[in-house]
């Protein structure tokens, strides 16, 4: 079984479910866990696949709203409607803490973004889960990377060793290659059994990568036949499949469409910023086309077709 612990959908910057269920046939994945994002909040979308094939589908709300009451609404809706958790930042945490008191009081999941090897974001996310028994906390992207030396250090060690905190492997190709020392000290650190894999679709496609890519990347590591299981489905068949679901009526006080942030898509590791809207009709014209090779190559022959051939 393979389970995508972090990946994305909504237009107009990223894709579809329709889209990614495409991609789950090609590379064999069982089950995902779609992350909302702020720029794209399909949060309609992500409610409605989690609802109808919850053997398949989870999702991870989003803080949106024009100020702190709209937020902390909006996001005890999403909760309230069966989202496992919460997509936080630093700022998130730190700022507005009522975000994680409310994923905490759901018993829920908070997905935490940025770099967790940050003291005071570190010690704040302890703190949530030791105020919450039944909260877990996830780090994303190797929990924002950092260097094995940052796991020694007494405030960020309290989070990282934590039972109930776990970290998946995602952004696998937009760190440095020190990323690998890193993930070997977290695989020493925390072991196979909380450590989780995700594409990161279609962020991964942006840089021209590929999931069978993301899915050999963690070889180098050598897990064993039953940590591989873990890794790649066992435990995040636990944290998010495995918990109390009721989803429910979606009931926002807002439409999320009018609260989203425009952000530029950073295709090629920031090389070709593009409006988001652009990104995402490129991907879904990769997509539709069959999805082979990578999003660079299709790229290349959409700007054979267009660009007029010089002499």
């Amino acid at each position: 079984m393979i389970v995508d612990a972090y990946s994305h959908t909504g237009l107009p910057r990223f894709q579809t479910v329709n889209d990614y269920r495409g991609q789950m046939r090609r590379a064999g994945i069982d089950k995902v866990v779609f992350s909302a994002f702020d720029s794209a909040p399909d949060l309609a979308g992500i409610h409605a696949a989690f609802t109808a094939e919850p053997k398949t589908f989870r999702g991870l709300g989003v803080p949106l709203g024009n100020d702190l009451a709209e937020i902390e609404a909006g996001a005890r809706a999403q909760l309230e409607a069966g989202f496992s958790g919460l997509r936080l930042t630093e700022a998130d945490v730190l700022e507005r803490p009522t975000l994680g008191e409310l994923a905490g009081a759901a018993g829920g999941i908070i997905l935490a973004v940025g770099r967790l090897a940050n003291p005071a974001y570190a010690m704040a996310l302890r703190a949530l889960l030791d105020q919450y028994p039944l909260l877990d906390v996830v780090g994303g992207h190797f929990a924002g990377g950092g260097t094995p030396a940052d796991l020694d250090r007494p405030q960020i060690a309290g989070l990282f060793d934590h039972p109930r905190f776990s970290v998946v492997f995602s952004r696998h190709g937009g760190y440095p290659p020190s990323i690998r020392d890193w993930a070997a000290a977290l695989v020493g650190r925390l072991g196979w059994s909380r450590l989780m894999w995700g594409a990161e679709s279609p962020v991964l496609f942006w840089r021209n990568e590929t999931i069978p890519q993301a899915l050999a990347w963690a070889d180098f590591l050598g897990p064993a036949p039953a940590e591989r299981a873990a890794f790649f489905g066992g435990n995040a068949q636990r944290i998010y499949f495995d918990r109390p679901f009721r989803p429910a009526p979606l009931q926002l006080p807002f439409d999320p469409a009018t609260r989203r942030r425009p952000i530029h898509a950073n295709l090629w590791m920031n090389g070709l910023p593009v409006r988001q809207d652009l990104a995402g009709r490129l991907v879904a014209d990769w997509l539709a086309s069959g999805g082979e090779g990578s999003l660079g190559q299709h790229l290349e022959a959409v700007l054979d077709r267009t660009l007029p051939a010089l002499d």
